[in-house]
């Protein structure tokens, strides 16, 4: 009866051994013979053990509303700054939205389409930027308007091209970049730069102004994007027809010719850049 209860007992202990030894690290392990079994054990060191404690921890893994925020506080605080919205507002206010700690990434404002659907954004900062549109129009008191005119270089005007257009991906980086250097003499026109205006929209009083020259290169992006990309105009020559159109020679109206050259010709200027941009770029 002895030999049968050792014998189980061996058996049950080699058992153990075969599951327990897949899960031991191979860093700070000391070898043990044992002379019951002949198997050898390893034995993990304090060292081994902290390591696993690390490891083993998923606690970090959740975040809620608040936390993801953070995480990408200095985007929040950019797009919040182009806006002229205090970011702690901001942050705020989505929290609140999102009140049960859960969120879509894409759509951190939980917007939704004439359906009732929540809408699928393709970044959370395209996400984002669309909530601050309605959170500036739904709370007119918490923005700043204040004008900011632009005197700064032409490259961080292009690099801001290169940043929104990354997140409006319907509309063609190149394009776009391109009418606006058509438009305002390569980003150098002060009279468009003062007024934070660089391509040329023009509004009752003349050339709209914006506050600041984030919001209005953005918002020069997001026109294109819902006014003629939205409409199937998504080649130079269409979007010109609409654009700047102009009258030929026989009474017709036509994508203005001289403007059709200003563009090809700064096409070729941004040939071979791209809007693979990082934020650091603009706010470092």
């Amino acid at each position: 009866m002895k030999n049968k209860i050792a014998f189980g007992a061996i058996k049950h202990l080699i058992c153990c051994l075969a599951v327990i030894l897949p899960m031991q690290f191979t860093s700070g392990i000391d070898t043990v013979r044992n002379d019951l079994s002949g198997i050898t054990v390893k034995k993990e060191s304090k060292e081994a053990n902290i390591n696993k404690v690390v490891l083993l921890s998923l606690e970090e893994d959740y975040c809620d509303t608040a936390c993801f925020l953070n995480k990408n506080e200095k985007t929040v605080s950019f797009i919040a700054k182009t806006f002229g919205v205090n970011k702690d507002l901001i942050v705020q206010k989505l929290v609140e939205i999102n009140n049960q700690g859960k969120y879509e990434i894409n759509n951190i404002g939980r917007l939704t389409d004439a359906n009732g659907n929540l809408i699928n954004y393709q970044t959370f900062e395209r996400g984002l930027i669309e909530y601050m549109f309605k959170y500036v129009e739904e709370n007119p008191q918490n923005v700043d308007n204040t004008h900011v005119p632009y005197s700064g270089s032409r490259e961080y005007v292009e690099n801001l091209i290169r940043y929104f257009t990354k997140y409006y991906p319907e509309v063609d980086y190149l394009t776009v970049i391109s009418i606006g250097a058509a438009e305002s003499g390569y980003y150098t026109a002060s009279g468009m730069l003062s007024v934070n205006n660089v391509y040329g929209g023009m509004g009752s009083g003349g050339l709209i102004r914006y506050k600041n020259i984030e919001y209005g290169i953005l918002s020069y992006v997001r026109y294109l994007a819902n006014y003629y990309y939205a409409e199937g105009l998504n080649t130079v020559e269409s979007i010109g027809y609409k654009y700047c159109p102009s009258i030929d020679a026989n009474g017709n109206k036509v994508t203005s010719p001289h403007w059709l050259s200003l563009v090809y010709k700064a096409k070729g200027v941004y040939a071979n850049t791209s809007n693979d941009i990082a934020l650091d770029v603009l706010v470092d």
